[in-house]
């Protein structure tokens, strides 16, 4: 008998299973007789006992139980006649995770976290076993089929291994109550019951009592009356899929017009594989070339884009975090077990990276988005993943962005540029101006807003008051006892609270210097309440609205054209479009600049490419208070050449030999007691040390933040090809402290959103 290995979204390795005792059924011979040569199991979902519970894992492989088929457990059962993941899907989920340095489990959690679905779970003694086999505790089930909840799952393992258990699992589908008639309409009925009755009839059924009554245009009680009379009854029936969300695509045929414009697709030399520069439409025009060649799967890194993106692809199938995951799972059995239809288009995050279907391209839309890096399980970078698929699958891979990436760029893909219009830029050097956190020459921008009666966006890059509290006296400053953090200032009222983002730790700003007793504070880096009460002065004529992710105002004013400032963080960036925006004012840039991370030049210039096009027709007026108005990102927006400052980039990335000159891992080490992370650091350092050549390892020393939610934190960082890291990597010994790897590392702080 051939073992199964069956891999859990857990971050494990496959395990062992014997096959399910229940036979496959009529079903899965038929697939297989369809699908020729591979293993009726090989991909398919099926239920296993782990550590007391049914989980759903996949199975990704067979092997031969002659020599352990005395000590495995048998799986309980499949959930589908079919797989779920063909061979080619579970080779790319293999060889992720081997780019990664990751358990498979890992990586199938985060391209499948909707694996699991609530289970029916029923089982009885097999038919003619003699009762006497059953322990204590578990007679009810010699009595005929009992739900699974409740019993000991130490005794249920112990019935399993005799091979005396019968079980039954299915999927358990949400259902909703529909009303359909039961009877014809008669006399005995008013006349309004009648027409209740006959509208039902027409429709087939309805939602609801109150739908049926609003469509027959009586009133509820009436509807009540057909149900109660036994005219009409609630039945069970299974939740289907949106019409918007039904997975036989088709291919894009009529352009569709959007603000009264045709979406024509963009003609584009047959060997661009990176496609850059243009605005919104022109890239989306790009795109609309690119699917027209035949099915493909197009990645956003987040899903306000994906949705900005689908009202100009309205064939397209979207697959996506926000819909829930029993849609998502009904869009995998559909496509598993029927296909998705030739010339199909499937807009996706990072989920759809596994659907099993056969693209004939992989399209990556803003491959540089930090939103593609997953901040837990395996931390993938989603763009490294879909050009392997694409490899693998040998099919052509192709990025779409406003600014390409410093990958890209080293990777020298066939490039090819869209007309880039130069923005408009205005920077004020506040080493000149005065005026703090607006400067002068920045109310006077604002004070023309208010005249023209248009609209402005200020972007700060933290909420609350201010980034820290300080005594101008002593130089005391506000810490978090968890973090090596300063408490971020919270103003309610006059006191306010100081709050940690990271831990949550909170306490009330004090009246008084707690070490010198001086009254005079120095708030210091503005944050979105600042700036809102600086422009309440500056500016009083416009309204001012918050915008972070935490508290969004309501905007239908600023929607509906009205003069106004919205002020916030960078979640501006997936909020509606202001339809009369004239200026994007950034009072304090270098705030998103100041990081320890030798990605934040880079990231910083992807911002201030994205703030030029807020609005999809016009071009704000990009403001930028700074004390560095030389820095290669402000220059590469004066000279509209995002390629020049990549250029310079990676002159600087060759002579560090950082990425993507060579790949990088972070090994993180944390726990609650410094000297242990410490030890623990030094240790796998010193490991390492037998192993690395001269610059291939650097560290260990404290992360930027040494402290972060009671833990401290040690960095050490492997420089070199896949092929060496894999060898670096190969046994490292076990760790005192947490370690946690960080393929491709794209944060070196390690802290929530600010």
């Amino acid at each position: 008998m051939q073992a199964l290995r069956v891999a859990l979204p857990l971050p494990l390795e496959p395990m062992s299973y014997l096959p399910p005792h229940t036979p496959q059924g009529e079903e899965a011979l038929e697939y297989r007789h369809r699908q020729g040569p591979h293993s009726p199991s090989l991909g398919r979902r099926v239920v296993v006992p782990w550590r007391g519970e049914l989980r759903v894992g996949i199975v990704v492989g067979l092997e031969d139980s002659a020599h352990k088929g005395f000590t495995l457990r048998h799986a309980v059962a499949y959930l589908e006649p079919y797989p779920w993941l063909r061979p080619q899907d579970i080779h790319f989920l293999e060889q992720a995770a081997q780019e990664l340095f990751a358990p498979l489990g890992s990586v199938l959690a985060d391209l499948l976290p909707f694996l699991e679905p609530p289970l029916k779970h029923r089982l009885r003694l097999l038919p003619g076993t003699a009762t006497s086999v059953l322990p204590s505790g578990l007679e009810s089930l010699a009595e005929g089929w009992q739900e699974g909840r409740g019993y000991d799952p130490k005794l249920l393992d112990y019935l399993r291994e005799g091979g005396v258990l019968e079980e039954l699992v299915e999927e358990q589908r949400p259902s909703r109550q529909i009303l359909v008639p039961l009877k014809t309409p008669d006399t005995a009925l008013s006349a309004k019951g009648r027409l209740a009755l006959e509208t039902l009839h027409a429709l087939g059924r309805a939602e609801s009592m109150a739908a049926l009554a609003q469509q027959a245009g009586v009133s509820a009680g009436v509807v009540r009356g057909l149900v109660e009379k036994g005219y009409a009854a609630f039945q069970e029936s299974p939740l289907e899929l949106p019409i918007g969300a039904q997975p036989q695509a088709v291919p894009i045929g009529d352009r569709p017009a959007v603000e009264g414009r045709a979406l024509e697709p963009l003609p584009l030399p047959p060997e661009a594989q990176r496609i850059s520069g243009g605005r919104w439409l022109l890239r989306l025009r790009a795109l609309s070339g690119l699917v027209r060649e035949g099915p493909t799967l197009v990645l956003f890194p987040e899903v306000a884009q994906l949705k900005r993106c689908l009202p100009h692809f309205p064939h397209a199938l979207p697959f996506h975090g926000e819909l829930s995951p029993e849609l998502r799972r009904q869009i995998f059995h559909r496509i598993a077990g029927e296909g998705l239809s030739p010339g199909g288009v499937v807009l996706s995050t990072y989920q759809g990276l596994l659907l099993p279907f056969s693209p004939r391209r992989i399209v990556v839309m803003e491959e540089g988005s930090d939103a593609y890096k997953l901040s837990a399980g395996s931390r993938a970078f989603i763009p490294y993943l879909a050009e392997l698929r694409a490899k693998l699958a040998g099919i052509p891979y192709t990025t779409v962005s406003l600014v390409s990436s410093l990958e890209s760029e080293w990777e020298l893909r066939q490039g090819h540029g869209l007309p880039l219009q130069p923005p408009r830029l205005h920077l004020l050097d506040m080493r000149q101006e005065r005026g703090w956190p607006i400067s002068g020459a920045a109310v006077n921008l604002l004070q023309q807003v208010a005249e023209k009666k248009r609209q402005a966006v200020v972007l700060v890059a933290r909420r609350g008051y201010s980034a820290l509290l300080r005594c101008k006296h002593c130089d005391w400053k506000a810490m978090c006892p968890d973090c090596a953090l300063p408490l971020r200032l919270h103003r309610a009222g006059r006191a306010g609270r100081l709050l940690c983002h990271q831990c949550g730790h909170e306490e009330k700003a004090p009246p008084l210097c707690p070490q010198c007793g001086s009254e005079v504070f120095e708030p210091r880096g503005p944050g979105v309440e600042w700036l809102l009460e600086a422009l309440q002065a500056a500016v009083p004529s416009l309204p001012r609205y918050r915008y972070t992710a935490e508290e969004k105002d309501r905007l239908e004013p600023l929607l509906a054209g009205e003069p106004g400032l919205l002020v916030g963080t960078t979640a501006i960036l997936r909020a509606p479009t202001l339809p009369e925006l004239a200026l994007v004012l950034l009072p304090y840039a270098e705030g998103f600049l100041l990081d320890s991370d030798f990605r934040a030049s880079e990231r910083y210039h992807r911002l201030l490419w994205q703030l030029t096009e807020l609005h999809p027709r016009r071009r704000p007026l990009l403001a930028l208070q700074t004390f560095d108005p030389a820095h290669p990102a402000h220059l590469s927006l004066q000279q509209a050449d995002p390629e020049g400052f990549l250029r310079n980039e990676l002159l600087l990335r060759r002579a560090l030999d950082y990425p993507p000159v060579q790949r990088m891992i972070k090994l993180e080490l944390s726990h609650a007691k410094e000297p242990v992370a410490r030890d623990a650091a030094m240790e796998l350092a010193e490991f390492l040390r037998g192993r690395t050549r001269p610059g291939e390892l650097l560290g260990p020393a404290p992360a930027p933040v040494p402290k972060v939610r009671g833990q401290y934190v040690f960095h050490l960082l492997l420089k070199g090809s896949t092929q060496r890291l894999r060898e670096l990597m190969q046994g490292l010994p076990p760790a005192r402290a947490r370690l946690r790897i960080d393929p491709d590392p794209h944060s070196f702080v390690g802290l929530l959103e600010d």
